[in-house]
Order: C-alpha cells, then sequence, then structure tokens
C-alpha cells in the first residue's frame, strides 16, 4: 500500500475545511431547533402574549370580585336593612312619610333661561362723530 505524501499545509487546509464544515453544520442544526423554539406555535413569542392575556385575565377577574362582593352586599342590605330600603323607596320611587313636604326643583332651559329681576344690560355702542 502506499502512504500519501500530504504536506503540512495540505493537512492544514483540510482541517480548516472539515472545522468548517462541523461549524457550518452545527450552525444550521442551531438555527432549525432555535426559530421554532422562539417564533414556533408554543415558541417564547407566543409565551409571552399568553403571559399577557393570563395578567390581564387575572386583573379582570380580581376586579369582577370586587363588583361581586359589592352587589352581593347590596343584595343583603336590600333584604334585611330597614334604612337601606326606605332610602331605595325615597330616592327610585319618590316616596316620603305622612306629614312631610316635598321641593321638586327642575334644571333650568338653557334655551328659555328664568328671568331675573334685574333689567337686562345692553352692550355700550360707542357714539361716532
Amino acid at each position: 500500500m502506499a502512504r500519501l505524501n500530504r504536506s503540512k499545509e495540505t493537512i492544514r487546509r483540510s482541517e480548516i475545511v472539515r472545522r468548517r464544515i462541523f461549524w457550518g453544520v452545527g450552525a444550521v442544526v442551531c438555527f432549525y431547533l432555535l426559530v421554532p423554539l422562539i417564533v414556533g406555535d408554543m415558541g417564547v413569542v407566543k409565551y409571552f402574549k399568553m403571559r399577557r392575556t393570563y395578567d390581564r385575565l387575572q386583573q379582570e377577574i380580581q376586579q369582577l370580585s370586587t363588583e361581586n362582593e359589592k352587589i352581593e352586599d347590596e343584595i343583603h342590605a336590600l333584604r334585611s336593612d330597614p334604612d337601606t330600603i326606605e332610602r331605595i323607596a325615597r330616592d327610585r320611587l319618590g316616596l316620603v312619610r305622612p306629614g312631610e313636604v316635598v321641593y321638586q326643583f327642575e334644571p333650568a332651559d338653557p334655551n328659555n333661561p328664568v328671568p331675573s329681576d334685574d333689567p337686562p344690560v345692553s352692550p355700550e355702542v360707542p357714539h361716532h362723530p
């Protein structure tokens, strides 16, 4: 068998080529694995969007829970508190106790203002001689 005589330069070049091929294949494999990890269906971008949605929904749930507690307190007061029942009857139904006098004030109509006792003020017009 004949042994190949290769110079050191040839060996060095072939090693450089092998290293470049190795790193090139490695880069392609990493790219192939990282792209789906970042932008795939369950990638990092999707994760952060889902996390924002989750946080927003948790905040909404907290607000709705607080609102539900207030409504439940109001229901309890309407069922059992006579002062609350009376206040609602007076505000919404206009009910009054016997002997009470009710004064109703209607808002002024901006097109028809209420006349005042003062005479109308006319702007002064300068005289030109």
